[in-house]
């Protein structure tokens, strides 16, 4: 089973994948507290660094491209509620707002 491991300053939390969900519509459903506001990639609430797995993951979309600097993305920051597991695998973000 495929799962994503969801990191918050409340502790780690391991739940099931479920494809083409956000980090933060994933993190809801499993009642895991992961900052959010307008969930249109606008205020960055959700700011995500993935750890592992991205390539999972969808490609960065053009909200993201214009929230998060290069560098940021270089990094592997990406915005929670931009970001959707596409196939399957192990996947750990950790939620990192500014």
């Amino acid at each position: 089973m495929s799962t994503i491991t969801l990191l918050t300053r409340a502790g780690s939390h391991e739940v099931s994948i479920e494809l083409n969900q956000s980090i933060v519509a994933l993190a809801k459903k499993n009642n895991v507290v992961w900052g959010h506001a307008c969930q249109r990639g606008v205020c960055a609430q959700c700011r995500t660094h993935v750890l592992e797995g991205a390539e999972f993951l969808n490609e960065v979309t053009p909200e993201e491209k214009l929230r998060l600097r290069k560098a940021e993305r270089a990094e592997g920051y990406r915005l929670g509620c931009q970001t959707k597991i596409v196939s399957p695998g192990t996947v750990k973000v950790a939620h990192r707002p500014y």
